[in-house]
């Protein structure tokens, strides 16, 4: 698992130190290494145009050899899609994204986005949030170990179609979302095992936890 800190609101420490060990490679993206600074963690890579990194932190990460990728200001592809494609190139099966949503709403929906750009590529992706876990679902997926959590599902697509869900409190069969329409926010998951099919086109699944995530 490749983790990839970015630069929205900072993650719980807790939640920080525990994915980060269980990651195989770090990788901060600009104000991101902030945060792994803070928490004792050295990322394997910093990559961002280091306009959000106290200069100390800089120097520090230099001095222990960690690996910068330096970006110009002004380009077309934000810190965190940079450190995604970085994780891709890598060589990334999953990917966990810390920091990805904050009081910049444009930036979390487009780190959102970025969840596309991965299943494109093959690779597993989410974001976490303190209390929550940001995925796609094209296909067919099982959820597990989440019985009493609040999920959401929002189409990323303009229209998707054949939706079923089981294990759930609102079963659906065989049914359609399409954007401007979201009847799908705030189901409960009912069992052990839920299950979740889509025939064509992407969800988002947004799972809210009773408490932080660990």
């Amino acid at each position: 698992m490749v983790l990839i800190v970015s630069g929205g609101d900072p993650p719980p420490k807790r939640l920080l130190k525990s994915r980060a060990e269980a990651a195989g490679l770090v990788i901060a993206a600009d104000r991101g290494g902030w945060y792994c600074w803070k928490a004792g963690i050295l990322p394997c890579l910093l990559v961002g145009d280091i306009d959000s990194l106290p200069p100390a932190v800089l120097d520090d990460f230099t001095a222990r050899g960690v690996e910068i990728v330096r970006l110009e200001r002004d380009k077309d592809a934000t810190d965190t899609q940079v450190a995604l494609e970085e994780a891709i190139r890598r060589g990334a099966g999953r990917i966990e994204i810390l920091g990805a949503i904050g009081t910049r709403f444009d930036h979390s929906l487009a780190n959102v986005h970025l969840l596309a750009l991965a299943q494109g590529a093959g690779v597993e992706a989410c974001i976490l949030s303190g209390r929550q876990r940001l995925f796609l679902i094209h296909g067919s997926y099982e959820l597990r170990d989440a019985r009493g959590c609040t999920i959401s599902f929002l189409p990323l697509d303009s229209e998707v179609r054949g939706i079923s869900l089981s294990g759930f409190v609102f079963e659906l069969k065989d049914a359609d979302m399409e954007l401007g329409r979201p009847y799908g926010v705030s189901n409960v998951v009912k069992e052990s095992v839920a299950r979740i099919c889509v025939r064509r086109g992407r969800l988002l699944a947004v799972v809210t936890a009773a408490g932080e995530l660990a």
